[in-house]
């Protein structure tokens, strides 16, 4: 698509394209093709944390990205940043290990573990 222009926007899918490794390599290629790249992200619960670090390290992020709001069922907390809207519609990125927020471990301990057979 990126190689015979048939796209105006690149669009992967963090959950579903093969993640965040491979949409970031996706976003380069378009990166050196002049396009921009907006991802997708199925779902709700912590998606809208994905895109902002994808957001944060691709340079040609576009200027329009999927936010479907902080209903998380998962309690957790972030040091580093309110995770809501400015005025302007940005957030700032969390920082720190992983998604830069930490889940609450009592919610941990209680989850269920699924395993297939």
């Amino acid at each position: 698509m990126i190689h015979h222009n048939a796209v105006q926007i690149v669009q992967p899918d963090l959950f579903y394209y093969g993640g965040f490794i491979r949409a970031i390599r996706v976003a380069r290629m378009a990166a050196q093709a002049n396009m921009t790249c907006t991802p997708h992200i199925s779902g709700s619960t912590l998606g809208y944390l994905y895109v902002l670090h994808f957001a944060s390290c691709v340079p040609n992020a576009g200027k329009h990205m999927e936010y479907k709001g902080k209903k998380d069922k998962i309690p957790f907390t972030c040091a580093t940043s309110s995770l809501d809207l400015t005025e302007e519609g940005t957030i700032a990125v969390p920082s720190g290990p992983g998604l830069g927020i930490v889940i609450d471990p009592e919610y941990i301990q209680d989850a269920e573990q699924v395993t297939q057979s």
